[in-house]
C-alpha cells in the first residue's frame, strides 16, 4: 500500500509540474507597442490579446470614425490571431470598451460580421476615454487551433 501511495504521489507531482511558460508573441505586421505591454501572450493553447485600438498597421495613425476604427481593430485582431495559430472561431471571450454607448449598434454589426459560426462571450463597457483619443478598444481571449492528424 505504501508503494502504491508513493507511486500515486510521484504521478501527481509529475503531472503538476509543467514546462509551459508565458510567451510574448512578436507581431511584425502591426504597429509597435506604444507602452510596456505585448500585443499578445500565450500559455499552452490559451491566447491573451491586449486591448486594440483602430491603428492603421502601415501608418500607425488612428482611423477617424468609430466604424473605421472597429474595422481596423478587427483586421488587426485577425493578424494577431493568425500569428497565434488561431482565428475568430477560436475566440472565447471579448471585452469592448466604447466612449459612447450610442455607437453600440454600429459596432455590434461590424463586430458580428467577423464571426461565422459561434459567437464568443462578450462584455461591452462605456468608458470616459481611451488611449490616443480612440472611440473603441477591443481585447480578447482565445485558444489555438488544434491541428488534426490524418491517419
Amino acid at each position: 500500500m505504501q508503494k502504491f501511495l508513493l507511486l500515486l504521489t510521484a504521478l501527481l507531482l509529475f503531472s503538476c509540474s509543467t514546462k509551459s511558460k508565458i510567451v510574448a508573441v512578436k507581431h511584425s505586421r502591426l504597429p509597435k507597442e506604444s507602452g510596456s505591454y505585448s500585443h499578445s501572450t500565450s500559455y499552452d493553447n490559451l491566447i491573451f490579446v491586449s486591448g486594440q485600438i483602430g491603428l492603421d498597421q502601415k501608418t500607425n495613425t488612428l482611423k477617424r470614425s468609430v466604424e473605421e476604427q472597429t474595422v481596423q481593430i478587427m483586421e488587426n485582431l485577425k493578424i494577431l490571431l493568425e500569428d497565434n495559430q488561431s482565428d475568430f472561431g477560436h475566440i472565447t471571450k471579448t471585452t469592448i470598451y466604447l466612449t459612447d454607448m450610442k455607437q453600440f449598434e454600429t459596432v455590434n454589426k461590424i463586430y458580428g460580421s467577423y464571426f461565422k459560426n459561434s459567437l464568443p462571450a462578450r462584455s461591452t463597457v462605456e468608458v470616459s476615454s481611451l488611449a490616443r483619443g480612440a472611440g473603441i478598444e477591443i481585447e480578447c481571449i482565445g485558444v489555438k487551433r488544434i491541428r488534426k492528424l490524418i491517419n
